[in-house]
């Protein structure tokens, strides 16, 4: 868990958080626009969601331990590459390696990896594991702001990518591993097998632990829950990524100071925390499928919220309440998958599900951009966002589980 927070930290130091902070500092500077300034992170993530097809088939098979290393490397570099940018073409090339590396493998591993180790307990694992990456989201925007009010973009840029690059390296090549069976050890701490202490539970009358069994992709993809999952998720995603890389601007515009605006995303990934962990012991005692409905529906209130921003009291009002709202998404997005479909096979369905999911996480902050660019505002694409995370909600709520890889029930 320790390790997947470090990634987190890589992530959030080409997340859209940060980028949102780069926005208007870059575009000011370079008179760009904002639909210029999304286009890199549009196409390394729409490129980054076809690569993980290929790469989820061998973190099942080899882990991520030196695909996630070489891609941290990759990813801060690019971060500390933005400082000498002097011309479009540069950061649009910088912008496409990281996003498409980010993407592609770095939020793979994150999601793959802790579900492997935990059945019974995975709620709350990945919750904890999730707690680095809203921390790297709350924090780093503010740690971006700092240098960029005092010293300007570019040494922001210098100091984030050396900074994550230096803590994170070596913790992630010396201690990630692929599943605790590689280390002669059982899911959930357990001192035995899935097996063994199912029939354990049995014979001393315990509520009986259901066994996991992993589905193939041939099989996965013959299931309508896949399907409408896919359908959910890539919904969200246009909506969730637009939020990340627009909020601090859109606030600016709304009339509060850049500093100010930063403070607010920081409340709203804290906030995410706070959901994260909440999420993670809710989904192991009800069913993931009903609880993310629910989460959908109330994410999309916050958009009435959100609309009606006018000075610091409604920003922080919606920070807080959405932030809890989609930090509790991120923890359930990864567990439902894994209670599905099981541990086997799972960065392989991850990475069948990347195209669809981050294409959309790539054209929703361009649509973003371009309705600003051609309305001035954000008014009629945050009504839509409102509008998409119902239809996230129903989908949901239609995707029933395969019968055979039930969630998994605490032993009593």
């Amino acid at each position: 868990m320790f390790v997947m927070a470090l990634a987190g930290l890589v992530q959030s130091s080409q997340g859209h958080p940060a980028l949102g902070v780069f926005m208007k500092p870059i575009t000011e500077h370079f008179g760009w626009s904002r639909g210029a300034y999304t286009s890199g992170m549009t196409i390394g993530t729409m490129l980054g969601g076809f690569i993980a097809v290929f790469i989820g088939p061998l973190v099942d098979r080899h882990g991520g331990r030196r695909i996630l290393t070489a891609a941290a490397i990759v990813v801060t570099g690019s971060v500390i590459l933005t400082t000498f940018v002097t011309a479009f073409w540069q950061f649009l090339a910088l912008q496409i390696i990281a996003r498409t590396v980010n993407m592609g493998i770095v939020v793979l591993v994150m999601q793959v990896t802790i579900p492997k180790w935990f059945v019974r307990k995975r709620g709350r694992a990945v919750a904890f594991a999730s707690v680095g990456n809203m921390i790297g989201n709350a924090g780093t925007p503010l740690f971006v702001q700092f240098f960029v009010s005092r010293f300007g973009w570019r040494t922001a840029a210098f100091v984030l990518g050396t900074s994550v690059m230096t803590v994170t390296l070596l913790p992630i090549w010396f201690i990630l591993r692929r599943s605790p069976e590689d280390m002669g050890l059982h899911t959930d701490g357990d001192s035995e097998g899935p097996e063994e202490l199912a029939r354990s539970n049995e014979t001393t009358s315990a509520r009986p632990a259901r066994v996991e069994v992993s589905m193939t992709v041939r099989q996965v993809l013959r299931h309508p829950s896949l399907y409408l999952l896919m359908t959910a998720f890539t919904l969200s995603m246009v909506v969730g990524s637009s939020i990340n890389l627009h909020t601090i601007p859109y606030l600016s515009d709304r009339g509060l100071s850049a500093d100010l605006a930063v403070i607010v995303m920081a409340v709203f990934s804290s906030g995410g925390a706070i959901g994260a962990l909440i999420m993670g012991f809710v989904v192991e005692r009800y069913p993931a499928r009903q609880v993310l409905s629910a989460s959908f529906l109330l994410g999309a209130l916050s958009y009435i919220i959100l609309l009606n921003v006018h000075g610091p009291t409604i920003a922080f009002l919606w920070a807080g309440y959405s932030g809890v709202i989609r930090g509790g998404m991120g923890t359930l997005s990864q567990v439902i998958f894994a209670d599905y479909y099981g541990r086997g096979s799972l960065g392989a369905i991850r990475g069948l599900t990347s195209p669809a999911q981050m294409g959309a996480n790539s054209l929703g902050p361009l649509a973003a951009a371009l309705a600003f660019d051609i309305r001035g505002d954000y008014f009629t694409i945050f009504a839509l966002y409102g509008v998409l995370m119902v239809g996230a909600s129903l989908s949901i709520f239609l995707a029933r589980p395969p019968a055979s890889p039930a969630p998994i029930e605490a032993a009593a």
